[in-house]
């Protein structure tokens, strides 16, 4: 996998899991469909933030294809 192709899987991971937030909870107290979504999908969406956060902040990097290291 490319940068570029790593990069824009991060960038979907995250659009999705914001979306699937803002479908639950809204944002500032406006929309939001306030629990349409099954406890599954919801624990499954706070599994891939965690994920995306630990992913973001390793202090490792990791090696994708076309690096030189």
């Amino acid at each position: 996998m490319s940068a570029a192709e790593l990069a824009a899987l991060l960038a979907t991971a995250r659009a999705l899991s914001e979306a699937v937030t803002y479908d639950d909870s809204g944002k500032a107290g406006r929309g939001g469909n306030g629990g349409l979504l099954s406890r599954e999908t919801i624990r499954k969406n706070d599994e891939l933030k965690i994920a995306l956060s630990r992913f973001e902040a390793a202090e490792v990097p990791i090696k994708v294809e076309g690096d030189r290291k």
